[in-house]
């Protein structure tokens, strides 16, 4: 028989009952290992030589490697539909019994995958592209194996073609961070599409898994969504949820790539310090990093930095202040994050811990949110608030020797723990100003404030119930004599380059700093 074991299936069933078909084994099949692979249609393609290889891995991010970029790549060069499954069944004694037992494979694949992950594109013009993979992993009664499918409806220009081509790495890289043993969000290849050709772009992958008692269960699920206005993601896993949408209304207010990546740094710090004193579960807020970082780094920032001066434009000029990259100047963006505004959130699923006092519910939830008015009718009448908040509330079980949680059963032995319940909140708001170009306003609003309410649990006996009082803070900065003087200094040559970034980075640091740890 040599070493070929694949049973090519060349007229497959148009449903999923039992009708007559002619099968032709284009190559002998070997069964002799007990196990067969089944095609739906004859293996010809780039892609089905990624799915043969891929059927026989054991991970997941295995079975997936290249399948998504090759997909991409077979729609973008043929414009066309394409549908292919390969299952791997365990050996039949004769040809005839391959129909019912490739067949329920098949429909096992598609009605419960072990993961499955899907693409879809529009483009200007009207027409979709929609990839879908789906995977089933475990070797079960019916058998495994992947099925993909292509989805063209409409005709595909050359130049959306090459545009959709473009997106094939990313679209790989986005899966392979999803199915990672420890799954992160990598968006970058797949949001900088173009949005001259497309209008709107989805992704969606579902992982599922087992619990202790067996239960088929979502371990993650994640929905991407993007078109030139707003960008969402939403990630769901029995830890919890993450969720974040981007607004990217107002290109004129982003920053630099440094200025960005600063920004994102700081906030990344914030949830470190956030997840740190609501305890909350490390890989759920891994995913909410990733999640920021991912959204914020996957637009282009203005074309300008921003204008030094106000001779380029005249006062009369009509301009669209939420678009222009030369209506606010380098020192008003310092005044900004750089980031398009932004409200992002991440809440653990809710657990009741302590069988003794179901009442005391573990719990986790943290957002972050963005907004930027503007306001004016010209660059030399222009002006902004931008305002920054953060939300913490979380309650936890703590052991009363580390900060470990503790082990809590229907023992009294084990009710030895503190039950402590955080309410945190900040903001940071901006607000600048001018007129006739020249600046009339300039504030920095901070405030903060945090509470913590502790309830100590002693051999099943509360030894300790205290609410410490709120710490509140605020704190206003005004920055107009400041950015006066910048302006004149900057006006008169009397600065040099190095100079002006220095202070600039000062007002960035005070934009993005905290008075109370988030």
């Amino acid at each position: 028989m040599g070493d070929t074991r694949f049973l090519h299936v060349t007229q497959w069933p148009s449903a999923m009952e039992s009708i007559d078909v002619t099968y032709e084994a284009i190559a002998p099949s070997q069964t002799s290992s007990r196990q067969m692979q089944v095609w739906e249609q004859t293996p010809t393609t780039a892609v089905d030589q990624i799915i043969g290889r891929n059927a026989s891995a054991t991970t997941e991010k295995a079975r997936f490697a290249g399948l998504g970029s090759a997909l991409i790549e077979q729609a973008a060069r043929t414009g066309s539909s394409y549908r292919q499954t390969v299952v791997n069944l365990g050996a039949v004694s004769s040809p005839d019994k391959i129909q019912g037992k490739a067949t329920g494979a098949m429909w096992g694949i598609q009605s419960s995958p072990s993961a499955s992950a899907t693409f879809a594109i529009t483009t200007q013009s009207g027409a979709t592209v929609r990839i879908s993979i789906a995977d089933q992993r475990e070797q079960r009664a019916t058998g495994s194996g992947i099925a993909v499918q292509i989805e063209v409806d409409g005709n595909l220009t050359q130049q959306e073609k090459d545009a959709l081509q473009s997106l094939a790495e990313g679209f790989d890289l986005a899966i392979e961070g999803l199915t990672a043993e420890s799954p992160v969000l990598r968006l970058d290849g797949l949001l900088k599409f173009d949005s001259k050709l497309f209008t709107k772009l989805e992704f969606k992958v579902d992982i599922y898994g087992v619990d202790q008692d067996g239960v088929r269960i979502l371990k993650l699920g994640a929905n991407i969504s993007a078109d030139a206005k707003t960008r969402e993601i939403e990630l769901k896993s029995p830890e919890g949820t993450v969720r974040m949408k981007t607004d990217l209304r107002q290109p004129a207010l982003w920053g630099t790539a440094d200025q960005k990546a600063y920004a994102v740094r700081q906030y990344l710090s914030r949830i470190d310090k956030a997840a740190e004193r609501g305890h909350a579960d490390s890989g759920l807020v891994d995913l909410f990093k990733s999640s920021f970082a991912a959204l914020n780094g996957g637009y282009e920032s203005a074309n300008s930095p921003g204008r030094s001066g106000s001779a380029s434009i005249s006062i009369g000029d009509p301009v669209d202040l939420t678009r222009d990259a030369n209506a606010f100047s380098e020192g008003d963006k310092s005044l900004l994050t750089g980031l398009a505004d932004f409200d992002a959130s991440i809440t653990a699923t809710r657990r009741a811990s302590n069988p003794r006092r179901t009442k005391e519910v573990d719990t986790f939830e943290y957002t972050l949110k963005q907004s930027t008015q503007i306001s004016g009718s010209s660059p030399s009448n222009r002006g902004f608030t931008q305002t920054q908040s953060a939300k913490l509330s979380a309650a936890y079980h703590q052991s009363l020797h580390s900060r470990a949680a503790p082990k809590l059963t229907s023992d009294s032995a084990t009710q030895n723990y503190s039950y402590e319940k955080v309410e945190d909140s900040s903001s940071t708001q901006v607000e600048l100003g001018y007129e006739k170009d020249e600046p009339v306003r300039a504030l920095i609003t901070q405030a903060a404030s945090q509470s913590l309410h502790v309830l100590k649990v002693e051999n099943n006996k509360i030894t300790e119930n205290t609410a410490e009082p709120a710490h509140v803070q605020s704190k206003q900065t005004d920055l107009l004599p400041l950015l006066k003087q910048l302006k004149q200094q900057q006006d008169a040559n009397q600065l040099t380059h190095d100079e002006k970034q220095k202070q600039l980075q000062e007002w960035g640091g005070m934009v993005l700093g905290s008075l109370a740890t988030d």
